[in-house]
């Protein structure tokens, strides 16, 4: 006896001989041995689907755990990303047979469901032209490797900046981004017009440093010279010794000595400022001090004198 047959009468404009079949078929016991195998069925297929997607999962991430032991293993952020859109894919293909199976056991005709969703579809598809937008820019993003989870980007629209930050997620319809206050954006893959990846190479960074004009300029930049040559690998993010590129600017008695650094992606910021703390420490050990603005109040003596 088919579930869904459970109402369907002869008479139904008869309310009383209605509700007395109803009754009947209540009281039939092949009726309740149907429902309680297809309840049966329906709870085996549910715990198969969560087992079979454990599974999908698992062999995922062994996949790429031996992919990233092999010649061809590419990079992490991209083998994260991967594996984070593999197992979403696989999820909702699994879960969709099952639920297919599901209405199949109890006699829901799913194939006039998926009829009318289609037609259903077609009428909405005029206003999700959006979402179709999204999903195949996402599928885009990903094929092109545009970039990854855990890269530090900024994305643009129409020339605007919407979002600056570290990729949390990437999905076919949206992006997550952390932002540097914490804040979190979530945006449709349609809007991303222009993304600027900062994580893919080697940052450079600038380290201006101000030294009075009356310092012998070539041996301080002998000194820093000699200071990189021992002490530049103590900074674990630089890629390579700094190289020193000479007087920047000569302004209100002081010289700027500028030195570039070249690390890991983004890890610039703090090189940066670690380095210029030991360098300074080194070149006072020399008895070279970073120079402090000063201003000459001579003239402003000179004038209240004449008043």
């Amino acid at each position: 006896m088919q579930f869904l047959t459970l109402f369907n009468t002869a008479d139904s404009e008869d309310p009383i001989g209605f509700i007395q079949e109803i009754i009947q078929r209540f009281q039939d016991p092949d009726l309740w041995m149907t429902i309680g195998r297809n309840i049966v069925i329906a709870l085996i297929l549910l715990i198969a689907g969560y087992i079979l997607t454990k599974v999908a999962d698992r062999l995922i991430n062994n996949f790429f755990k031996y992919k990233s032991k092999s010649r061809l293993k590419g990079s992490d952020k991209r083998n994260l990303t991967l594996i984070n859109v593999l197992q979403n894919g696989a999820t909702i293909f699994i879960w969709f047979f099952v639920v297919v199976a599901i209405l199949e056991t109890f006699s829901v005709p799913v194939a006039t469901l998926l009829a009318g969703a289609g037609v259903v579809g077609l009428a909405l598809g005029f206003g999700a032209q959006s979402l179709v937008k999204d999903m195949i820019t996402g599928f885009f993003i990903i094929l092109e490797n545009q970039f990854d989870k855990g890269d530090f980007v900024r994305v643009n629209t129409s020339g605007t900046t919407v979002a600056e930050g570290e990729v949390l997620s990437l999905g076919l319809r949206s992006s997550r981004i952390q932002g540097y206050e914490g804040e979190l954006y979530m945006i449709p893959n349609g809007t991303i017009n222009e993304v600027i990846n900062f994580s893919r190479y080697n940052s450079v960074a600038y380290l201006d440093m101000n030294f009075s004009i009356q310092e012998n300029l070539d041996n301080v930049e002998d000194m820093i010279n000699k200071y990189f040559e021992i002490h530049w690998r103590e900074e674990e993010v630089l890629t390579e010794q700094p190289a020193i590129l000479g007087v920047q600017d000569i302004q209100q008695g002081e010289a700027t000595i500028r030195v570039m650094l070249t690390t890991q992606p983004m890890e610039h910021f703090g090189a940066t400022r670690r380095t210029r703390k030991r360098l300074k420490q080194y070149l006072e050990s020399q008895g070279v001090f970073v120079s402090v603005p000063t201003m000459d109040i001579s003239d402003f003596d000179q004038n209240d004198a004449e008043e």
